[in-house]
């Protein structure tokens, strides 16, 4: 797996002027997003579903194959999203899913001081069915004796193939995946931590 070279200048200031929370959206990351589709299907998927959520999805424990990527991720990835983000990113974790026509992933958090959740991120891969819906939509939200308040609705990022939409995880940083009303949006999703 090969990342193409990025303009960290850039896409730092554009993370850092972004609202309503930090985020950046890289367009062409992977130099053959194709190889990874393969390995997803690899993979194999299951179904969950809870009040807040639909999808297909990967076990948490993965093969050898998207191992390896989340490996890449982590030492190849990881040190210049550091730069671009100031973050202390030392590791990622990964696992892929695929939202059908009527998943979604209501709105959420991902904050858990205990996990140490620094930067969310989602890749979005080609599509045998490109997808009709499943933006990342996120929200602009007050925290008020620890209830998010005054949510509302800023950002909405299409889940275009070979880009990746990454965001810093904190108890404000409001998102959701919108229901999928046709084709197939796939992704490799997770977060990187310190």
């Amino acid at each position: 797996m090969q990342f193409r070279s990025l303009d960290e200048a850039a896409l730092a200031a554009a993370y850092r002027r972004r609202a309503p929370f930090p985020f950046v959206v890289i367009d062409d990351l992977v130099v053959d997003p194709d190889a990874l589709l393969a390995l997803v299907d690899d993979e194999g998927l299951e179904h969950y579903q809870s009040d807040i959520f639909a999808f297909d999805a990967t076990a948490p424990s993965l093969g050898p194959g998207l191992a390896a990527v989340r490996e890449h991720f982590t030492t190849q990835l990881a040190p210049v999203l550091a730069r671009i983000t100031g973050l202390p990113l030392a590791r990622a974790d990964l696992r892929a899913f695929a939202y059908r026509a009527g998943h979604y992933l209501l709105p959420h958090t991902d904050h858990q001081e205990s996990l140490g959740r620094l930067l969310a991120y989602a890749y979005y891969l080609p599509s045998p069915e490109p997808p009709t819906g499943g933006e990342l939509e996120l929200f602009q939200a007050q925290l008020v004796d620890d209830e998010l308040t005054a949510i509302e609705s800023v950002v909405m990022i299409d889940p275009r193939p070979n880009r990746i939409a990454l965001f810093e995880v904190s108890r404000t940083s409001l998102h959701q995946v919108r229901e999928v009303l046709a084709g197939l949006r796939v992704s490799l999703a997770g977060w990187f931590y310190a």
